[in-house]
């Protein structure tokens, strides 16, 4: 599970770099990705927030109260 979670993440970087360079090329290149870099950007927030979320519920569950 931790190699399909380090793929999965390292391959959203990767995708946005590679946007970020089609940047810097040209908007030509760029255009037809905007969708996809829309998608790759909710994805890679959306993800960050639910890592988070379980995160603090996580360390909640070993307060002592």
């Amino acid at each position: 599970m931790d190699d399909l979670l380090t793929n999965w993440l390292l391959g959203l970087i990767a995708a946005l770099l590679a946007v970020l360079v089609l940047n810097t090329t040209g908007q030509e290149f760029l255009n037809p990705l905007d969708p996809i870099a829309n998608v790759l950007a909710l994805v890679t927030f959306l993800s960050f927030v639910i890592l988070t979320g379980t995160f603090l519920v996580y360390t909640a569950s070993f307060r002592n109260d």
